[in-house]
């Protein structure tokens, strides 16, 4: 379940319209086009993109979706935080979300709803019974107006629900628990002397409020994964959770817990020392962490006892595991078949190594989704890229520079290339045997290797040629 799942069917359509033009908002876009990748038909499109103009409008915003008689759609001023925005828009207009966040926030009855909503109690019954369908898809059942589950897994789901609908742009739930969150982030920032960027803030406020409408609604933690030595903050979370909830030792140390070990896994420095329990998810995410060493050893320059040895990779990749078994987040950043090619483009030995591996994985049923595993390629990728030195990954590419105006400018154009050094590039004075790409202003006609002539000095065009040969070059190598 996701957000859009939230969204009334005709909304569901429009945000996905919206998401498409801005990304192909300067390429040609028609409505045959829209009509056959959404598989719409052209009334409903046309009807579809008049309403979005109109709601822009409605919103203020100066984003501009004209529908011409050509049948072209032309977009102006359409930016990916207007589609954030207006998502926002329809998720709190729908009737799916509006049934879901009270049950959620105040357990109200299916009757209490029809009621307070003012609708039809026969679409009210079809959308409850799509919701309760979707949460059992989840693991999660829907019982007297409760929803049920493994307490951590489902307060996981929910934070990672809304945190994707509402960002930082709105807060959904109701004053006392907004109110309750900022005290004990204030004391948290003061004791810990916290300084967060943004995002972090907004999920750190986001988790402790879905913990506190769980308690409120009488649904302690069930399970903890660390322990904790007591300290100043510990005592006061215990005071606190005592002075607004009934709770056991054991159901107060869990809150605790949970609350330290998510700041752990999303890297804020709580001062706390956690010792991690022995359990399933933990074992999994060290038993992956020996196999993906074990994996990059056998497929690289790399040796396996370096690999272990090396205490800030193990640590960074046990963090990676642990939080994805643990939480299973679903956030919808870096999706695109166009981003991914970026990346497989710039980082082609370790692309294939993580995406290998993951596909190893993937038949242990470990992550529950596409989106899920494509966020763990995304973490591994951009902690290894820190981690990992790239000569040792992969082999270098061999360029040898040789223009006629003479050493100088050869050293100037390999100064300018200073700013690929992330892809691994070793440069030559002269041709050899490993060269495979020959740059210069002098055309040779029988060579071995690739040629790029440039003028002089060399153009954005020669500058994209080289750029797009390099990749070639570079992915080659692993095919």
């Amino acid at each position: 379940m996701q957000a859009n799942d939230l969204l009334m069917d005709d909304d569901r359509y429009k945000w996905y319209l919206l998401q498409y033009l801005e990304l192909n908002k300067n390429a040609y876009c028609s409505v045959d086009q829209l009509g056959d990748i959404l598989e719409l038909s052209r009334y409903k499109l046309e009807k579809y993109l008049l309403e979005l103009q109109d709601e822009l409008k409605e919103n203020h915003y100066d984003a501009t979706i004209e529908l011409l008689e050509t049948g072209e759609i032309e977009v102006h001023h359409l930016t990916h935080a207007i589609v954030k925005k207006m998502r926002l828009y329809l998720v709190e207009r729908s009737l799916s979300y509006q049934i879901f966040h009270r049950y959620i926030t105040k357990e109200t009855s299916l009757d209490n709803q029809i009621e307070e909503l003012h609708v039809s109690r026969s679409s009210t019954y079809r959308l409850y019974k799509r919701l309760k369908d979707q949460l059992t898809d989840e693991g999660f059942q829907l019982k007297k107006n409760q929803l049920i589950g493994a307490e951590g897994t489902l307060r996981n789901f929910l934070f990672g629900l809304y945190y994707e609908m509402f960002n930082g742009l709105a807060n959904p739930f109701d004053e006392e628990i907004q109110h309750q969150t900022k005290e004990l982030f204030r004391y948290l920032e003061h004791y810990l002397n916290l300084s967060l960027p943004k995002t972090k803030e907004h999920k750190l406020l986001f988790f402790m409020s879905i913990g506190l409408i769980r308690m409120r609604n009488n649904h302690p933690m069930d399970q903890e994964y660390v322990e904790y030595e007591e300290s100043a903050a510990t005592e006061y979370l215990t005071k606190w959770l005592d002075s607004h909830f009934s709770l056991s030792q054991t159901e107060k140390r869990r809150e605790i817990a949970a609350l330290l070990l998510f700041c752990q896994m999303m890297e804020i420095d709580s001062k706390q020392e956690l010792t991690i329990l022995a359990g399933k998810e933990m074992r999994q995410a060290e038993d992956l962490v020996d196999d993906f060493l074990a994996y990059l050893a056998d497929h690289s320059r790399f040796e396996i006892q370096r690999l272990k040895e090396d205490t800030e990779l193990v640590s960074g990749l046990l963090r990676i595991n642990r939080r994805w078994l643990l939480y299973h987040f679903r956030e919808t950043t870096f999706v695109t078949k166009i981003q991914r090619r970026y990346f497989q483009e710039i980082n082609p030995k370790l692309d294939e190594l993580i995406q290998d591996f993951i596909e190893t994985i993937t038949q242990r049923g470990l992550f529950h989704s596409d989106q899920e595993r494509n966020k763990l390629y995304y973490d591994y990728l951009f902690f290894l890229i820190t981690q990992i030195s790239v000569e040792e990954l992969e082999d270098p590419v061999f360029i040898c520079i040789d223009f006629s105006h003479g050493n100088s400018y050869n050293e100037y154009i390999q100064t300018m290339l200073s700013s690929l050094q992330s892809m691994n590039i070793c440069y030559e004075e002269k041709l050899s045997t490993k060269t495979q790409i020959y740059l210069s202003d002098f055309l040779i006609d029988t060579l071995p290797c690739h040629q790029m002539i440039w003028k002089r000095p060399p153009t954005p065009e020669d500058w994209a040629e080289f750029g797009h040969l390099l990749l070639t070059v570079k992915g080659g190598a692993y095919e």
